[in-house]
């Protein structure tokens, strides 16, 4: 069983790759309105590969509407896009991407185990009236070859067996070789090798070529030989293997292909590739070049970037970094033991800056390989604009920044709904609804939208932004106050106002379209991005549009902190929102009625915040000079937090707060979360921007 899951997982992961490559080719090809013969050739591949995969997996539904996609692209392979009039185009375009969303939903069917939808038959008329309006088109002679693509396979696989000597190095009749080797640790490489067999043979004669082993179809022990020699491919004439090389190259998991013309026996070894310079002058020079190369540097880089990736189950990498915790925590322990207190001890110091060192690399190394780009997130914002452009009739573009930057895993599989919730609303509520209300206003009349992500060291900063109405304050506190979340007798600031947005309940009914909205389920947004340990800010301007700024931490496992000491009470602060800390006298201290102390610093004033009092602890340090200032900042908050003392930089491992403290609602009061020290005390972690919040708020 475990087997099975194993080839299930694999092919969940491979469609969802194939389909957000197809998805990034059509969204790219629909903005010029065309598809390059390029383009439709990789369309053609990834249908096919999805049909082979479907098929070996006994999923009839997927393997039918594959098949016939795969027809329709057929076809247009080979007359080119001169066969599609351009009156047919778009509708070519929104059958790809129903048969991506159709697939997408049926994936999503087999990871939840549910049954898959058997009723196709309205998708495969669509597919079909467009085949027949592009035949319809078409001259007269091309217009049969859709039946080519499916010879049967078994059949076709069985004439090449006899012919087929057992000669790793080639055959004197199939003179034109290529050798192929899998991804390491791929698994099913004897099915792999027959799925590249199956697109070779949509373009080769099947009497043209033979491969080794022959029997990998039935047998899948063959799947050894393939991992030991390699996979070979033969072929009659040189222009098949020209033909076959770039297919070879963007298939899936291929590490390696190595071209090489067969030698006479009085040549055991022709393993080097110098007889590849031999090839035929009809040969392009391309064949040589690729054969000591690997796939993606031979020119498929962008096809094929995961040669030397391998898949890792996250429970496993979840582990790993459980383990490195405790690893950090008890070499805590160890070098801050009791028992070493008074002596001196050289090499024990030595060895334990050491062991400090390396478990410092192995903490970085093992939380890198949780890091992955936001692209992948960021990419599918471009189907919701392009969806909502054509369904509103409201033109708008999406522009992406720093999509290259790196978060934990989990992060990024729940940061997607949130920054769709702000991508919709920005196109529901905030761009206008005519392009002559934005000339109006002297804007350009495409609307855009803005996506950028950036890395500050300790967190991510995520922004939404478009131009286009912005927040109506006036209407927004109408609703607040209606809605029972606002008073009527309160005189409210504009942050404030933006703040009901965030309200759990707000503009929940469909009055919403009457000011520029923005209410819709944003509470939901703000309640996912605070389960991930961030935070959501709004700030706009009437008439010139809004930001929504979402700030999550990289990662939540591990950090650099500062242990502070108020009494006998030990805090953590993390580095990354400590600016500097300072000595200072009474004298220095100004005292304002409204804002309580302040001190001034870089031609600044800065409201001073005590631990102890905000705490209630009863020891700790009263007078001003007996203690130290620490100039903390975390967004656009900027203060003083008075503590007694500094006890020094220390690699902390964040542990979460019990789920009943929790529900005291104690992150309001400042805290984060906690962690263990060396001497297995243990020592709360501050939440910078909340404690600013909860001091104010007192």
């Amino acid at each position: 069983m475990g087997n099975g899951n194993e080839i299930l997982d694999m092919y969940i992961y491979e469609t969802n790759t194939l389909l957000e490559q197809l998805e990034n080719i059509v969204l790219e090809a629909e903005k010029v309105d065309t598809f390059s013969q390029e383009n439709v050739n990789e369309i053609f591949r990834i249908m096919h590969t999805i049909k082979g995969s479907s098929a070996m997996m006994e999923f009839g539904t997927l393997t039918t509407i594959a098949h016939r996609i795969e027809d329709l692209f057929f076809i247009i392979r080979e007359n080119t896009m001169e066969v599609v009039s351009e009156a047919n185009r778009p509708a070519l375009f929104d059958l790809v991407f129903q048969s991506i969303d159709y697939f997408r939903g049926e994936v999503e069917k087999v990871e939840a185990n549910q049954p898959l939808d058997e009723d196709i038959d309205s998708f495969l008329s669509n597919v079909n009236t467009l085949i027949s309006k592009i035949k319809g088109e078409e001259p007269a002679e091309p217009a049969s070859p859709p039946a080519a693509p499916e010879p049967p396979p078994a059949e076709s696989a069985a004439p090449a067996a006899p012919a087929l000597p057992d000669l790793p190095q080639g055959d004197k009749d199939f003179p034109y070789a290529v050798r192929v080797f899998f991804d390491e640790g791929c698994g099913m490489e004897s099915l792999r090798s027959f799925m590249l067999v199956a697109s070779v043979r949509d373009y080769c004669a099947e009497s043209d070529f033979i491969f080794s082993p022959a029997d990998v179809e039935q047998n899948p022990a063959t799947s050894e030989t393939v991992v030991e020699q390699g996979f070979l491919m033969m072929f009659k004439h040189p222009e098949d293997r020209e033909t076959a090389l770039p297919i070879i190259k963007s298939s899936g998991s291929v590490r390696e292909y190595q071209p090489f013309d067969y030698q006479p026996p009085a040549q055991p070894e022709p393993e080097p590739q110098a007889p590849a310079q031999a090839a035929p002058p009809e040969s392009k020079p391309a064949a040589p070049a690729a054969a000591a190369q690997p796939a993606a540097q031979a020119g498929g880089g962008q096809q094929h970037p995961k040669e030397t990736l391998i898949s890792v189950n996250l429970s496993k990498l979840d582990q790993l970094n459980a383990i490195v915790g405790e690893i950090v925590i008890t070499e805590s322990m160890v070098t801050s033991s009791p028992d070493l207190k008074g002596l001196n001890l050289d090499t024990f110091s030595k060895s334990a800056r050491q062991l400090r060192k390396l478990t410092d690399e192995l903490q970085d190394v093992s939380m890198s390989l949780r890091m992955v780009p936001v692209s992948g997130t960021f990419q599918k914002m471009n189907r919701i604009v392009r969806d909502m452009t054509k369904k509103l009739n409201r033109p708008a573009k999406l522009t992406l920044i720093g999509e290259n930057t790196e978060v934990d895993k989990t992060i990024v599989d729940n940061i997607g709904d949130p920054i769709m919730h702000m991508i919709r609303n920005s196109m529901d509520h905030g761009i206008e609804e005519t392009q002559e209300e934005r000339i109006a206003a002297g804007k350009d009349p495409v609307g855009e939208i803005i996506l950028s992500a950036r890395d500050t060291g300790s967190e991510v900063i995520i922004e939404i932004i478009d131009d286009g109405r912005g927040v109506n304050d006036e209407a927004v506190l109408k609703k607040a106050i209606r809605q029972g979340i606002a008073s009527p007798d309160v005189e409210y600031t504009h942050r404030e106002i933006l703040n009901f947005l965030l309200a759990p309940g707000f503009s929940t009914n469909v009055e919403v379209t009457e000011f520029s909205g923005r209410g819709v389920g944003m509470d939901v947004v703000k309640r996912s991005v605070e389960e991930l340990g961030g935070n959501v800010t709004i700030s706009s301007t009437l008439g010139q549009g809004m930001t929504t700024t979402i700030r999550i931490p990289l990662t939540m496992a591990i950090m650099d902190g500062m242990e502070v000491s108020v009494g006998d009470s030990i805090f953590t602060i993390p580095i990354n929102n400590i600016r500097s800390s300072m000595k200072v006298t009474a004298q220095d201290v100004i005292h304002d009625s409204s804002s309580g102390e302040v001190i001034k610093a870089l031609d600044n004033f800065y409201p001073i915040i005590r631990a102890k009092d905000l705490y209630q602890l009863n020891n700790g340090c009263t007078e001003i000079e007996d203690g130290i200032l620490l100039w903390l900042e975390s967004g656009d908050c900027s203060y003083c937090l008075f503590v007694d003392e500094l006890l020094g930089e220390q690699q902390v491992v964040v542990k979460q707060l019990p789920g009943y403290v929790n529900s005291f609602n104690i992150k309001n009061y400042g805290i984060s979360g906690c962690t263990l020290l060396g001497d297995g005390s243990i020592s709360i972690i501050l939440d910078v921007a909340n404690l600013y919040t909860a001091a104010h708020g007192a």
